[in-house]
């Protein structure tokens, strides 16, 4: 496979693709935030209300009940319980409805449970929902939602990270309304850019130019998106996700690769061949002016990533690839990963402890996931083995992961839990789909 990033700003060179090494003593992964106690929560089938029946609406209590199910699952705070061990009497009027005798019978104490009606009239859908603290056998929380029937599961997703929010007390704002950036293959030799949800639905282009578009990167607030383009030449395009207008940036007549939005969203980093023929880290304001200069050494650096704080950044050096971070005015280098091999595709961890990157040593054949305690240097694998898994992008939460890879014969998405069971979900599965980019949480001040 051709590894863009490195062959965009090395000259183009073309390498193999290849995973994984296997530290000794691992450390073990500790994400914030967890839960204090296990919580066992029941999904309770929502159920149809009004006068109004149709196929429409019965679709999204089917919709509904199975994308609640899957995005409280993947969230990774609590133990699902089987929809085998509900009680099978619907609940409508939660009040009269729960039969609490009949869920104490169940093998196991049922922290809290999901229940909920739904009604359409018209085009429009009506959701009335509520978690009950089955402990103490009340009513823990209530919301109410209306939308179009076609916004069926953003009104799920928002239900899903309602109850996270809830039930971690606020350490988790959930990930399920979240989107992802990607590279969807086109053709020989073109590349589109495409945003979807968080599980890999409702897919839709955000750029198609009948040419190569690769990279994408969010800036902090998901206002914008930074991406490389072919025209035909490798350089830098910056375009508002808003009304999604190119902004400016300046074309450099060489080649431009790899761009990072800094946390404010006021610079960006990005690597561009220096006059000296290598390449180099630079960052400039959002607009392209002021660019400086970062590393000016005689190896090629590429990847930047930016720690949370906008203080450091973490970049590749040499070939085969080494990981090394620097203060953002290019002093303090320290390098991170000091085993050799070849890594690439760093992404910072939101709580600035991890870095995410795929790597693999001499004796590897192909890439696997690993993450590094920034602090320590200390390394663990994440993925092993199912084919080459590649590029790494932490969720907002910072417990999640999406990354690419060909274990299923193609290049495809899959997202997993950090630390977790180690299992991946694949979320694409049409054409070839690479360089996935988890977008951030949208501030709150634009959400009120």
């Amino acid at each position: 496979m051709m590894r863009a990033r490195i062959a965009l700003c090395f000259l183009l060179l073309l390498f193999a693709a290849q995973p994984s090494l296997h530290p000794q003593n691992p450390p073990k992964i500790e994400l914030r935030p967890s839960p204090f106690e296990e919580i066992i929560l029941a999904t309770a089938n929502v159920q149809p209300i009004g006068t109004e029946r149709s196929p429409l609406l019965d679709d999204a209590v089917k919709v509904f009940n199975q994308v609640l199910y899957d995005d409280l699952q993947f969230a990774g705070y609590f133990t699902m319980a089987g929809k085998g061990f509900i009680p099978p009497k619907p609940i409508v009027n939660p009040d009269t409805d729960i039969d609490y005798k009949a869920w104490d019978e169940i093998p196991f104490k049922v922290s809290f449970t999901t229940v909920g009606t739904l009604s359409i009239n018209g085009n429009k859908l009506r959701a009335d929902l509520s978690v009950y603290d089955m402990k103490q056998k009340q009513r823990f929380f209530r919301k109410a939602y209306t939308g179009d029937i076609n916004q069926t599961r953003a009104i799920v997703h928002s239900w899903a990270d309602e109850i996270v929010s809830q039930l971690t007390a606020g350490a988790s704002r959930g990930i399920a309304s979240t989107q992802i950036a990607y590279v969807s293959k086109k053709g020989k030799a073109v590349k589109d850019i495409y945003i979807m949800d968080y599980d890999g639905f409702n897919p839709r282009v955000f750029m198609s130019n009948k040419s190569l578009n690769l990279f994408p990167s969010w800036a902090p607030d998901n206002s914008k998106l930074a991406f490389v383009s072919y025209r035909p030449n490798p350089e830098i395009a910056l375009y508002s996700y808003i009304d999604g207008s190119r902004l400016p940036f300046p074309v450099f007549n060489t080649l431009a690769s790899t761009p990072a939005i800094s946390p404010d969203g006021k610079e960006i980093a990005f690597c561009m061949r220096a006059e000296r023929g290598e390449s180099d880290i630079f960052i400039s304001n959002i607009d392209g002016s002021k660019r400086r200069n970062l590393t000016k050494s005689s190896a090629f650096n590429t990847s930047p990533a930016w720690s949370p704080s906008g203080r450091q950044i973490a970049y590749i050096s040499g070939i085969p690839g080494q990981i090394f971070i620097m203060d953002v005015d290019g002093t303090n280098v320290r390098r991170i990963i000091k085993e050799g091999g070849d890594a690439d595709s760093i992404s910072w961890s939101p709580d600035g402890k991890w870095l995410a990157f795929h790597w693999k040593t001499h004796r590897s054949s192909h890439y696997d996931i690993f993450v590094a305690d920034v602090a320590t240097g200390s390394i663990r694998q994440v993925t092993n083995g199912g084919g080459s898994n590649e590029s790494p992008s932490w969720a907002p939460d910072g417990r999640h992961i999406v990354f690419q890879s060909n274990r299923s014969g193609t290049w495809q998405i899959y997202g997993m839990l950090v630390g977790g069971t180690g299992i991946a979900r694949q979320i694409t599965s049409a054409g070839d789909n690479t360089s996935p980019a988890w977008s951030a949480y949208v501030r709150r001040n634009a959400e009120n």
